[in-house]
């Protein structure tokens, strides 16, 4: 699969060059001898991956049906001198300009035991197939030969490995990105693209961006994944980090990194059949040399842009920035000269009740991105400026309505904004953004799909409610309070569940809840006499007042509607 002479994987040649092969006998094959090499196996019957080289004593092969030979590189059969019956022959000179290899010889096959039934059997099925058959001599302990042979193609992976990297990131400097996708995309033999944080093509060889409908479900991926990775680098010394990647859809995605932080992606497309690993070794180490490109364009023009709202977005879900970064941001957004900074999670339905797309705020105003399927906005805010925090949510408001008013559905859009409490300093940024995301479910819960902003500070014991809304004790709750009153209103036609609750929102005050339902003070309290004896309880005490203001409070939540009065 993968053409480049900097090919990651080492092939089976480089490894009879090797001082562990120097014994090495190519019993047949040798047209194959180039073939990549992904990893090496002792076992005969765990699965295998595509491209591994089997190595045991020839005895472990003895009675054994081997499956899927033709998807080994090789199989080494290793041989005590004491059973060998092959014929030594040292190696000639190979392809021109290539290392000495072991020349196809004949075997022996005069019976002397099972071993050398085994290798007769091995010989033609490898011979049927297509696959190099290698004999290596032993000279000691057998198993000791065989951990030989996987240290060395550590080895030879390790250098593979460097000199790839080092080949990657010079083409990136000599000729960018266009170069660096030109060149995997080749040694792929697949479509490869990359992207900035924000979806924006950078580079591309017969491929598009991610998908809208994709974008979201990777980006979230890519976080969990990379703080994985970051967390077992963590606990090893940082000795096992590598370059995650993952599947979605119809692509191959690997992150690339400034830092901890996400700043671009680098795509292949891949098929069902593919081996995924194999692709994956060479999208890791692409990864890492484009990482070159975005670090030499982040201080200026539009990638320097992208790279801050990613790290401000790395910052809101509770990633850590470098020193270096964290100053950089700031001084774009102009957090430094601010006295605060103010989070909103916002949305804007159609008509139907659907979300709208909300993007291209200008960025004197705010800066918008996207977290978790959220349109989120953080501004920098002045003491001097003289505004609370309403009339910036206003103000917001009414920007909203300008970017989603030339969409399809968008003139008569509904934008709900939920604000969280102010973060003092760019640190407390992670926990203003949960307190906006809450504030803004919690208020669609309450209002549907119509109009709201609501703060998190005043969302009271809701806050609370929230957290527990799927617990089935509420539900309890709800009908131990209130539905005796709820069936009473159906089955009589009555009023006394709109009237408890203007009661309760005036304060449990008689004389303001009658004007407000337009009723005499004397039919309030007859009502609310009612009410008592349905419910069983003092309708004058103040826990079951409170009781009564929770249970509607809950029931609108559950039913994402707000109580109406009358």
């Amino acid at each position: 699969m993968v053409h480049s002479q900097f090919a990651y994987q080492p092939t089976l040649r480089q490894l009879l060059s090797s001082e562990a092969f120097a014994e090495a006998q190519v019993l047949c094959g040798e047209d194959k001898i180039d073939t990549a090499v992904t990893q090496v196996i002792s076992n005969l019957t765990s699965p295998f991956r595509s491209g591994s080289l089997l190595v045991n004593k020839i005895e472990a092969f003895e009675g054994k049906e081997l499956k899927n030979v033709a998807e080994l590189s090789a199989v080494v059969v290793i041989k005590s001198l004491a059973d060998s019956t092959v014929r030594t022959a040292r190696a000639g000179r190979g392809q021109s300009g290539a290392e000495p290899v072991a020349k196809l010889v004949v075997p022996a096959l005069a019976p002397s035991g099972n071993a050398d039934a085994a290798l007769k059997q091995l010989i033609r099925v490898c011979r049927e197939v297509h696959v190099p058959l290698i004999s290596l001599p032993g000279f000691g302990d057998l198993a000791q030969i065989a951990d030989e042979v996987r240290f060395t193609f550590l080895r030879q992976l390790k250098l593979n490995s460097t000199r790839l990297h080092t080949f990657l990131m010079n083409l990136v400097v000599e000729e960018g990105l266009e170069g660096l996708v030109e060149e995997v995309s080749n040694q792929l033999n697949r479509p490869l693209s990359i992207e900035s944080a924000q979806f924006t093509l950078m580079a591309s060889k017969n491929m598009g961006g991610t998908p809208a409908s994709q974008q979201r479900s990777l980006v979230d991926e890519v976080h969990k994944s990379v703080r994985k990775q970051l967390k077992v680098a963590d606990s090893n010394d940082g000795n096992d980090w590598i370059i995650p990647t993952l599947k979605v859809g119809k692509r191959l995605v690997a992150p690339i990194l400034l830092g901890e932080n996400i700043v671009g992606y680098i795509s292949s497309m891949v098929r069902p059949n593919d081996d995924m690993e194999a692709i994956a070794e060479l999208l890791r180490p692409a990864a890492l040399a484009a990482m070159i490109e975005f670090h030499q364009n982040r201080q200026t023009g539009p990638m320097f842009a992208a790279t801050q709202k990613s790290l401000l977005k790395d910052l809101l879900l509770g990633g850590t920035l470098a020193a270096s970064d964290q100053e950089r941001m700031d001084q774009h957004y102009g957090f430094d000269m601010a006295d605060g900074i103010l989070v909103f999670a916002a949305s804007a339905l159609n008509a139907q009740g659907q979300p709208l797309a909300l993007d291209g705020l200008a960025e004197n105003f705010g800066v918008m991105t996207e977290i978790e399927g959220t349109a989120t906005v953080v501004m920098p805010y002045l003491t001097n400026s003289g505004k609370t925090w309403q009339q910036v949510a206003e103000a917001l408001h009414k920007e909203l309505k300008e970017l989603v008013k030339q969409k399809p559905g968008g003139a008569d859009a509904q934008i709900q904004i939920g604000a969280g409490r102010m973060a003092e300093t760019t640190f407390d940024l992670p926990d203003s953004y949960r307190e906006a995301r809450q504030a803004l479910i919690v208020g669609s819960m309450m209002h549907g799909n119509k109009e709201f902003t609501i703060g998190y500070g005043d969302l009271g014991v809701k806050r609370l409610l929230y957290l527990m809304i799927d617990h089935p004790e509420l539900e309890r709750f709800c009908e131990e309070i209130i539905e005796p009153l709820e069936s009473y209103d159906e089955e009589w036609e009555s009023e006394l569940v709109p009237s408890l609750r203007v009661y309760l929102a005036e304060g449990a005050n008689l004389n303001s809840a009658a004007r407000a339902l337009f009723i005499h003070r004397h039919t309030l309290r007859y009502r609310l006499e009612q009410i008592a004896e349905i419910l069983k309880v003092d309708i004058d005490s103040q826990e079951v007042l409170l009781n009564l203001q929770i249970a509607f409070q809950i029931r609108d939540m559950m039913s994402g509607s707000t109580g109406k009065r009358g």
